[in-house]
């Protein structure tokens, strides 16, 4: 029993020790302020600006559709098997590419035949060229018969040409045309005539052949769908192999550097704006500013409705087919905001692609507020939504500032 006693006294003997230690450090006072160890959380000072009322455009808030500028839909123009598409949608296409290629099996047996038929035309127009020419400046052939028969028609054909002439002139009926030696024959005018009418007709035949040749040329450049400017696949319509027939669609191509947004404003609204006028425009994205580049001439005679396309700034986070909306003024008045608050440029920061201003919060610390901007006057800018008036914003807020850090404010 004793020695169980002596063997838990050192055991007994540390707790308690460990308890009075622990009560001991328990007890003690926080460090005040200023006292050695004594860390406060950091606080940030920053300047404020006031929220003041702004007056902005009246304006009418406007869907509208974002669109390429420049946009084609290829179709084919001939039958035939698809053997080759140049990529997938989202796929980038060069200028004078082709994109869609059909089988031209077809074709080449034709395109054969019109090469030999072009060539059996040409031998034929030069050999017509070589008898025109012999007929007009080429050298005397000698006659049938020998120099000897040339000798005797030469010295006959005279008086007989003589005798012709007397009995015509005194029997009418015993006349018949004047005889002519066959080197006068070769050269006469029916001679060379004949000779000119058949090289013009193998000319015609030249022609002709070329022009088959320029109807296959035509019908295999057909058979290629050509981007006809640098663009990217939008929709594929086939697949390799497929049999197309004319008009049916093959691919659509677009540029998606070059955007515009397209909305279809009531006639009043359009009467107020001209080419190169600035709008507000909001995306899914943030908010931009467009320029006004193209006003229809006419109206929709069912909608009664202007279409207005403005271009959209190189590098805008959009693409076709998305939604947009645009804020056009109405001098007049009624729009949907008349005054906005107002707030300098310093105060506005971009958090990825979106403007936003740091208030102070009901604690005291920052609070960030996603703006959708309006008109500029000088260096404030109208917020179309995401602050009131008379709000307190910081003025030069730092770049790595986020929500709920605390504010020691300063006018």
């Amino acid at each position: 029993m004793l020695s169980l006693v002596v063997r838990t006294l050192p055991v007994l003997f540390a707790a308690v020790l460990g308890g009075l230690v622990a009560s001991w450090v328990s007890g003690r006072a926080p460090p005040e302020e200023g006292a050695p160890g004594y860390a406060p959380a950091p606080v940030v000072s920053a300047p404020l600006v006031e929220a003041t009322a702004m007056e902005t455009a009246s304006r009418y808030k406007l869907g509208g559709v974002v669109e390429a500028r420049e946009a084609v839909h290829l179709t084919a123009q001939q039958p035939g098997r698809v053997s080759f598409i140049a990529g997938r949608e989202g796929d980038r296409v060069g200028a004078g590419t082709i994109v869609v290629a059909l089988d031209d099996d077809a074709l080449r047996p034709e395109y054969r035949t019109a090469w030999a038929s072009l060539g059996g035309e040409m031998a034929a127009q030069q050999n017509a060229q070589t008898q025109l020419y012999q007929k007009l400046y080429g050298f005397r052939q000698p006659t049938m018969g020998g120099p000897g028969y040339d000798a005797y028609e030469r010295a006959l054909t005279p008086f007989y040409n003589m005798f012709q002439n007397f009995m015509g002139s005194n029997a009418p009926a015993m006349g018949s045309p004047p005889m002519m030696t066959q080197d006068q024959a070769g050269t006469s005018p029916s001679a060379v005539n004949n000779a000119r009418a058949d090289y013009e007709r193998q000319q015609a035949g030249l022609v002709a052949a070329q022009s088959r040749l320029d109807a296959l040329d035509q019908r295999l450049r057909d058979r290629r769908a050509v981007a006809p400017f640098s663009a990217v696949i939008m929709t594929r319509h086939v697949r390799v192999g497929d049999v197309v027939q004319p008009g049916q669609p093959l691919v659509d191509l677009a540029d998606p550097d070059q955007l515009d947004l397209r909305v279809e404003a009531p006639a009043d609204l359009a009467l107020n704006l001209k080419v190169g006028d600035k709008l507000p425009v909001s995306l899914d994205r943030g908010n931009v500013w467009a320029v006004v580049t193209q006003i229809f001439p006419g109206a929709d005679q069912a909608r009664h409705t202007v279409t207005i396309k403005a271009a959209l700034p190189p590098g805008v986070a959009a693409a076709p087919g998305m939604y947009g909306q645009a804020w056009i003024a109405e001098p007049g008045g009624g729009g949907e905001q008349a005054t906005a608050p107002g707030i300098p440029r310093g105060a506005i920061v971009y958090r990825g692609s979106l403007p936003a201003a740091f208030v102070v919060g009901p604690d005291g610390t920052a609070e960030m507020r996603i703006l959708r901007l309006g008109d500029t006057a000088g260096d404030r800018v109208a917020v179309l939504s995401g602050l009131r008036i008379g709000e307190q914003v910081l003025a030069h807020p730092a770049p790595d500032l986020k929500s709920g850090d605390p504010l020691t404010m300063r006018r």
